[in-house]
């Protein structure tokens, strides 16, 4: 029987800042056992790409697809931690929000009354890409509101700025939340007790779990403000007030060429803000990489990924107004180059 509430972390981010890579460092280097862990990853799309990278660990992993855990998919998420604070083997559970989730909304609710005395916000980690704050695309408010959110604000990449950007960028960031503690992170390494052993009486944290707008009804578009929609082709559309996203997801049934994957990603509409997925190349079929881009950004990454053999490989597109049919047509070209 538990006597203490289960100690919830949420890890909050814009698409591309780095959550996944954070939360992998804290995996790989951490004291707390992992057995007594569980992990729940929220992704905006049909196809879950950051749980898959997270399943190599032996941990506990739980997956939300489907949408945003704020609005769409909240009642998943609510269920999924009831459960979890009802058994006492578990002493702690990371929750990895969608780029796109407003941390308000998933505040209010993890307060619903069936949270409310079983479990407590240990802490709001907002992880920061110090290369696009404040962001680039219409995704800003959001951004700007998760920051105002969190009592940790990790700021990333930071090997990829130099120090008059670093201060400009912390500058802009008190603005919009002057009590956070903010740490400069590279590829999301960070020492893992100042992640997990956080306390939870940060005030912004107190008032959200003291204040229950939805409770356990449905999300609804006069209460939230949002507007969201869900298509049967593997696309899903999410409205956060100011911003407006979409998400695309092309299976890929056969090995691509590497070359014509290259120009594939080149040719992407400029609505893409961030690509992701799993794929095999025709020079080594048996092996499945992943990579991911964001933005303009010429870089991407291929990691092997060992021992997942039954993974679908796929693409994920993320952006505003996405060109489907575009993207649709370019996935056509590179099959066909590839054969």
């Amino acid at each position: 029987m538990r006597t203490q509430p289960l100690p919830l972390i949420l890890l909050t981010g814009f698409l591309g800042s780095g959550k996944t890579s954070t939360l992998q460092h804290w995996l790989a280097h951490t004291a707390t056992p992992l057995k007594r862990t569980v992990v729940i990853i929220n992704d905006f799309g049909a196809m879950n790409v950051d749980a898959a990278l997270l399943a190599r660990r032996q941990i506990e992993l739980r997956s939300i697809t489907g949408g945003c855990v704020c609005c769409q998919s909240f009642e998943d998420l609510v269920e999924q931690v009831r459960a979890l604070a009802e058994n006492p083997e578990i002493d702690l559970v990371w929750i990895e929000t969608s780029g796109l989730a407003d941390p308000e909304e998933v505040l209010d609710h993890l307060s619903a009354p069936a949270l409310q005395d079983s479990t407590v916000v240990r802490r709001l980690i907002q992880v920061i890409d110090g290369t696009d704050f404040p962001c680039s695309w219409r995704g800003r408010a959001v951004q700007e509101e998760q920051v105002r959110y969190a009592d940790l604000i990790l700021l990333n990449k930071t090997d990829r700025i130099d120090e008059q950007v670093r201060k400009r960028v912390e500058i802009t960031l008190r603005q919009f939340n002057p009590s956070a503690r903010i740490v400069t992170t590279r590829h999301g390494q960070v020492e893992p007790g100042l992640l997990s052993d956080g306390d939870a009486s940060h005030a912004r944290l107190d008032v959200s779990r003291k204040t229950n707008h939805h409770g356990d009804e449905p999300c609804k578009q006069e209460h939230c403000g949002h507007d969201h929609e869900s298509g049967e082709h593997g696309h899903q559309h999410h409205e956060h007030l100011p911003h407006a996203a979409s998400s695309l997801f092309l299976p890929l049934t056969a090995p691509v060429g590497r070359d014509a994957f290259q120009r594939f990603l080149g040719a992407l509409p400029t609505s893409v803000f961030r690509a992701k997925g799993f794929v095999r190349f025709n020079d080594e079929p048996e092996k499945i990489h992943t990579f991911q881009q964001v933005r303009d950004q010429s870089e991407l990454l291929i990691l092997p990924l060992e021992n997942r053999e039954d993974l679908t490989t796929g693409l994920v597109f993320i952006g505003p107004h996405l060109d489907e049919d575009r993207i649709r047509a370019l996935a056509g070209e590179l099959l066909a180059a590839s054969n």
